[in-house]
């Protein structure tokens, strides 16, 4: 029996690891963003990977992200 606890304790480790790897990747992404700079011609692929990123960390942490976004912009009418 020892054995096969040794083995799921091994799988629950790399499964952690990797959780941590895509969080550290996720957050690197972000730091690494040029906020600052309106001319900056990677924008959208760098969201869209910065997005996935996110996604994926979700999917690995078994989370449904709950938001939305609206193109009407954000409700408050004048």
């Amino acid at each position: 029996m020892a054995g096969r606890q040794d083995v799921f304790d091994a799988i629950v480790m790399a499964d952690e690891s990797r959780k941590m790897k895509v969080l550290e990747s996720l957050i690197g992404m972000i730091q690494k963003f040029p906020y600052d700079d309106p001319a900056y011609d990677r924008l959208h692929e760098d969201l869209d990977r910065i997005r996935g990123k996110f996604k994926q960390l979700c999917s690995l942490l078994n989370v449904q992200p709950d938001f939305k976004l609206s193109t009407e912009g954000s409700g408050l009418s004048f």
